[in-house]
């Protein structure tokens, strides 16, 4: 088993696997970093060659090299694929994560295998966008801070902040260490490139998980409806009582999900 914790190209991942296994990538999602990951059951790990990684502009990995997009991120992705050997990966994609990982689809569909969409936009509402709009603007005048707070109570239920006050203070932590000058900027992303991933001309055509809260305002159930509507083979997963972090808030439920959709690959040969 080899695991290893390195840059590459200023990438900041972690590897776990013995490179002959199909490759999972996780997708962390606006603000976070890999290690949002580390609540799920080892289950889900197991049987995969496992790939985590910083988006540029998040946790150890350098600033964007470039404006921020979603095809920068989308390649970004692509060189870590190529740097460890492999032609395909499956996608696992968190919110942000999830329009990047949809744009990856777009541009790269031969080095797809398969695609979970977790707790990701579509095109909004009037007031969607206007809450989202207001949100960008406070981070453009004040960073991070100016968010973090309403972020938390739009993440997770009022129940789970009581009870969990240090694992809510370390992702605190995470959103507010983020770079000022390209947090907004890529804040800009999550709020205003939704088009360049929603009814595209071609669909999805591997094997497609979508996942989302009823309590999720940003990311309803409606959105993942439409989410999946984009693929020719999706599965639609609907979870009760949980926002936006559900995955964080109910790790074992979710773990259940997502290796249930993953156990149809493992005898897929790349």
């Amino acid at each position: 088993m080899l695991e290893k914790k390195y840059k590459a190209k200023g990438t900041y991942f972690e590897f776990n696997g013995n490179l002959n296994r199909t490759l999972v990538i996780f997708v962390h999602g606006f603000g976070l970093n890999c290690q949002m990951w580390q609540w799920l059951p080892s289950n889900v790990y197991k049987k995969f060659d496992i790939l985590k990684f910083d988006l540029y502009g998040h946790g150890k990995s350098i600033n964007p090299p470039s404006t921020p997009s979603l095809e920068m991120f989308a390649n970004q992705i692509k060189v870590l694929i190529r740097k460890l050997g492999y032609k395909k990966a499956i996608l696992v994609g968190f919110s942000l994560g999830g329009m990047i990982v949809r744009k990856f689809a777009h541009l790269f569909e031969k080095n797809l295998e398969g695609l979970i969409i977790l707790n990701s936009p579509h095109k909004r509402t009037l007031i969607q966008q206007n809450s989202i709009d207001k949100r960008v603007k406070q981070a453009e005048n004040k960073g991070p801070q100016s968010t973090v707070n309403d972020a938390i109570k739009r993440w997770f239920s009022d129940e789970y902040i009581l009870s969990k006050p240090k694992k809510i203070k370390l992702i605190k932590k995470w959103i507010l260490n983020n770079n000022p000058s390209f947090y907004s900027k890529i804040y800009k992303i999550l709020a205003y490139d939704i088009n360049e991933i929603i009814n595209p001309v071609k669909k999805i055509s591997c094997p497609t998980l979508v996942v989302t809260g009823d309590q999720d305002f940003g990311n309803n159930p409606d959105m993942s409806k439409r989410i999946c509507k984009e693929s020719l083979n999706s599965k639609l997963v609907i979870m009760k009582n949980l926002k936006h972090m559900g995955l964080v808030e109910d790790p074992k439920q979710f773990g259940k999900i997502l290796e249930n959709f993953l156990n149809q690959f493992l005898d897929i040969k790349k």
